[in-house]
């Protein structure tokens, strides 16, 4: 068994919990983990991606090479197509429908894509994946910032390696108090947001 999952995004979408959710569901199979995290300038919206390996042999690195990744997780579009290559064309994706412009694009510097440029490109490289609406339906819930457990639950209908009540109990477990409830119903919304 081997999986090698990447999750691009930007500083405060959550990507270091939604990994370490995946790492703790996959060391509880007995599997061997090893990951990594490149955080830009997280704080101020920079680029944050996080490297899950995943496997029942060993492992001799924590960044997965370009084509290697058999799920992509996109935390927004650019941070998305930016790592596309990292995905191997076999694999998979799951993006979550959220434009967040660049510091060039507050600039004035760059224009950001049109959003169907985007997804015709990650769907030439790789035909297999789902966009879901994440931030939206967190914002929803009355705080954008679920959107990482918003697309943990996505993640959970899509990949069948990622059972359900298992990781929910993942999310609540590793969820501040204050959080443990709405991050749980986040979790249940994304699973049901892919029919």
């Amino acid at each position: 068994m081997k999986m090698d999952v990447v999750i691009s995004g930007v500083g405060g979408q959550g990507n270091i919990f939604a990994s370490l959710v995946i790492s703790e569901y996959a060391m509880k199979r007995n599997l061997r983990v090893i990951g990594a995290e490149t955080i830009g300038a997280a704080q101020r919206g920079g680029a944050v991606v996080s490297h899950i390996r995943i496997a029942d042999g060993e492992i001799f690195s924590p960044i997965i090479s370009r084509g290697q990744a058999d799920l992509l997780i996109g935390m927004e579009y650019v941070e998305m197509l930016r790592h596309m290559r990292l995905l191997n064309p076999k694999g998979m994706y799951l993006l979550n429908a959220m434009k967040i412009p660049t510091v060039l694009n507050n600039m004035a510097l760059d224009e950001y894509p049109e959003k169907s440029e985007i997804l015709k490109a990650i769907r030439k490289y790789c035909p297999n994946g789902h966009v879901v609406e994440a931030s939206a339906t967190a914002k929803k819930l009355g705080n954008v910032q679920m959107t990482n457990v918003v697309m943990l639950g996505a993640l959970a209908k899509v990949v069948p390696f990622f059972e359900y009540a298992e990781m929910k109990l993942l999310v609540a477990a590793n969820s501040p108090t204050r959080f443990k409830e709405a991050n749980v119903k986040g979790f249940e919304e994304g699973y049901q947001l892919i029919k």
